[in-house]
């Protein structure tokens, strides 16, 4: 039986995320990594080495200019406020105030269910081998009878 890439697996019905809200969303790193490497060095005598005003028009539209320390607040503010977002949505996801003890304890719970339907499951499967056996010792049993039946005529 074949599934179809269409069908929802198990962890992403588990992770019914509010709208907006991804991994993509909340990943800094990329953002950070983006606006450090923009930054200039600092010269001996402690001012930026390079100024947003060396910058190219390319680089002015793209985002990508290099910053002197007293931008940094100004490029960060896309972040923070995805960050702030990402904050009130996280705190609108079910059973978010739940604690680790009530997790861990409903994970137990769950786990000992699990095994119980394992061992149904395994009770079930024994049955039907056995009822299978029967049926197909049944039925030898009535075909001998019959190949008797033939010769013996």
């Amino acid at each position: 039986m074949a599934t179809s890439t269409s069908q929802t697996t198990p962890q992403t019905a588990l992770l019914n995320l509010p709208e907006g809200l991804s991994p993509e969303s909340i990943d800094t790193l990329p953002v950070l990594s983006a606006i450090l490497s923009r930054l200039q060095p600092l010269t001996a005598t402690g001012a930026s080495s390079g100024t947003p005003a060396e910058a190219s028009p390319s680089q002015l539209a793209s985002g990508t200019a290099p910053l002197s320390i007293k931008d940094i607040p100004a490029a960060t503010d896309d972040l923070k406020h995805r960050l702030q977002k990402a904050r009130a949505q996280v705190k609108e996801l079910p059973d978010i105030e739940r604690s680790l003890v009530e997790q861990e304890e409903e994970i137990r719970e769950l786990e000992e269910r699990i095994g119980k339907q394992r061992e149904v499951l395994e009770g079930l499967k024994e049955v039907g081998l056995a009822a299978k056996r029967e049926r197909e010792n049944t039925d030898q049993g009535k075909e001998q009878g019959q190949v008797m039946d033939g010769v013996e005529s």
